[in-house]
């Protein structure tokens, strides 16, 4: 019997097949990330494939040694950039951390060898996240593809790797049109609540046609007894990003509007995949008098007074983007009670086992991707990283009883606010949980009150 010879002609094309597949796969897993329908479930698949890896073939993580990284930082002119943030991310989400001095150096130690991004970021700049694609040979292009970053060795600080980046101005978002938002003036009608306070108020329902919100999932609160009454004069107008659909909280959007506030409420959808849901609320916001929220230079419209911005919970991560992207000036106050400013802090509790939150979050912050191949997301969306004097005066409230949210993010969001010189009030609480609007009883009163109290005090 002949066996089958194995010719050149016949390797062919099994070794083109892996020649196509070698670069194919690291380009498709790379574009995948771009793609918001895709990469939360793609690191949710990645992340579950690893634990079971991990348990199969056990992996040995223990840190080798450290080294360090220095560089510069400068604008597109050659200036320097002092101020501007450092950060070099590990997988469990812990980070180490400089500012860059008055000329613009800085420098890293304690980082543990091996290849790690570097994530740059400044206010009024876009970030950027510096790494390494370039390898040789198959291997190094798959190394490169798979694990990019820079390479940190082993040695004295003054001879670690330079990193010198320069930081270009940050692009303005899109432009957005408050007109596009329409109050349908017939669904209007008049609404009470006992707790956590006695309050009435006239609710009417809010759309956004063109980014597909209907009926049902915005809200505009006003005071009055009944329909077609005046009221009392409107003080400002208060946009409320609640931690879930706005309906389920009309306890709390009544006694604000009671209180003399005109509140647009909204609670976005509970995902990470946030950018539509930041695009609502800055029509939102654009529709309560600012000509455009993005505009550094944004005007009020005739009559109109200074928004103000309340959220909780998840959806402060929303509100706090858009708050960030606004020109300064344009918002009058901040409140925000269990607001998650740091989720490189909340992935390395969760990682850590310090942190298991309720209602998926953990999910939710698994899908951002891991911190050291995902820190540009991962930073967008962590206020603390972004606190500038320009940011409007803020209230935090946090209980140490929270359980969702660890009452450290609000110390830390307060101690930033107030580094960079923002009139910051803190409320901090011994009980009351985490949503802390949901309940009755004077702890629900006392923080209405403040509320009320901080928003009159800055118009």
């Amino acid at each position: 019997m002949r066996h089958p010879v194995m010719t050149n002609q016949t390797w062919r094309l099994p070794m083109a097949v892996i020649a196509f597949l070698s670069i194919a796969l690291p380009v498709a897993w790379d574009a995948s990330g771009h793609i918001d329908a895709v990469w939360p479930v793609r690191n949710l698949v990645a992340h579950d494939i690893a634990g079971i890896l991990a348990h199969v073939v056990p992996v040995d993580i223990r840190v080798v040694g450290t080294g360090s990284l220095r560089g510069t930082v400068r604008d597109e002119d050659g200036r320097p950039v002092p101020g501007a943030t450092i950060i070099v991310p590990l997988s469990d989400g812990s980070v180490t951390e400089t500012l860059t001095l008055a000329d613009g150096t800085w420098i890293l130690t304690g980082i543990p060898v091996g290849r790690h991004p570097v994530w740059v970021g400044a206010p009024a700049f876009a970030p950027v996240t510096m790494i390494n694609r370039a390898g040789s040979g198959l291997t190094g292009r798959l190394r490169a593809w798979f694990e990019p970053g820079i390479d940190v060795t082993g040695g004295m600080a003054d001879a670690g790797t330079r990193v010198d980046v320069v930081l270009a101005p940050a692009p303005r978002p899109k432009a957005v049109n408050g007109t596009e938002v329409v109050v349908d003036p017939a669904t209007e009608t008049t609404l009470a609540c006992e707790r956590p306070v006695i309050a009435t108020a006239r609710r009417t329902d809010v759309t956004v046609p063109a980014m597909g919100v209907g009926s049902g999932e915005v809200f505009r609160y006003r005071a009055g007894d009944h329909a077609g009454s005046p009221g009392p004069a409107v003080s400002r107008p208060l946009l409320v990003v609640y931690p879930g659909p706005a309906s389920q909280w009309e306890c709390a959007s009544i006694p604000l509007a009671s209180a003399g506030f005109e509140v647009i409420a909204y609670g976005p959808p509970y995902t990470f995949a946030i950018e539509r849901e930041i695009r609502i609320l800055r029509l939102l916001l654009a529709s309560l008098g600012i000509s455009d929220p993005a505009d550094r230079g944004a005007a009020y419209r005739p009559g109109t007074s200074r928004p103000a911005v309340l959220a909780g919970s998840y959806s402060a991560i929303h509100a706090l983007r858009v708050v960030q992207d606004t020109g300064p000036g344009t918002i009058g106050a901040v409140v925000l009670m269990g607001p998650p400013v740091d989720l490189l802090d909340l992935r390395h509790r969760l990682e850590t086992g310090d942190y298991r939150p309720p209602f998926g979050l953990d999910r939710a912050l698994i899908a951002l991707g891991r911190p050291d191949r995902e820190v540009a997301r991962h930073a967008r969306y962590s206020a603390r990283l972004h606190a500038t004097a320009s940011h409007p005066p803020t209230l935090v409230i946090h209980s140490r009883s929270d359980a969702v949210v660890p009452v450290s993010q609000g110390e830390a969001y307060l101690s930033a606010l107030r580094d960079a010189g923002v009139a910051a009030e803190g409320m901090i609480l011994d009980g009351g949980g985490h949503y802390l609007l949901s309940t009755g009883g004077g702890e629900a009163e006392a923080i209405l009150s403040r509320t009320v109290a901080f928003l009159t005090a800055h118009p």
